[in-house]
């Protein structure tokens, strides 16, 4: 278990802006214009998306990594509903195979993206608190170069 340390600072008033640092980043905050702030920086919503994101994004290339699929490039696509009676994330995962990937090699990067969302820590705990998380995987096989 590692210690998460990080520090914030607000400068101006309601409209604003502040910054969250922690060991090797930093991210500017804001307050959304929808509630009459600044719209600089991200919001909290979007930084709790985020994370659910680099969670994800990392277990799952970790994933592939360990059991050696043949993943050429990782991108996630994320896009997250939150409404006054529901809150959910959606990620697109596409992967792309290497050129010489087998059917079994497909077949592994789907079950690798399911195992990553089962494992993702930071989604899990979003799920333990009635967020709605679902994963959908897009696979495709490299271009011959």
């Amino acid at each position: 278990m590692s210690d998460i340390k990080m520090t914030s600072s607000w400068t101006g008033g309601f409209k604003g802006e502040g910054k969250i640092e922690g060991e090797g980043w930093n991210v500017g905050i804001g307050i959304p214009t929808d509630l009459g702030g600044s719209g600089a920086g991200a919001d909290p919503k979007s930084l709790f998306t985020a994370s659910t994101l680099a969670c994800f994004t990392a277990t799952l290339r970790a994933i592939t990594e360990n059991k050696k699929v043949p993943v050429k490039s990782i991108d996630v696509e994320t896009f997250a509903v939150a409404t006054d009676k529901e809150f959910s994330i959606h990620h697109r995962a596409k992967l792309v195979m290497e050129a010489n990937a087998t059917a079994e090699d497909f077949s592994a990067a789907e079950a690798a993206v399911a195992t990553a969302d089962k494992v993702c820590v930071v989604g899990n705990l979003a799920k333990k608190a009635g967020v709605i998380i679902e994963v959908t995987p897009e696979i495709t096989a490299a271009a011959d170069a």
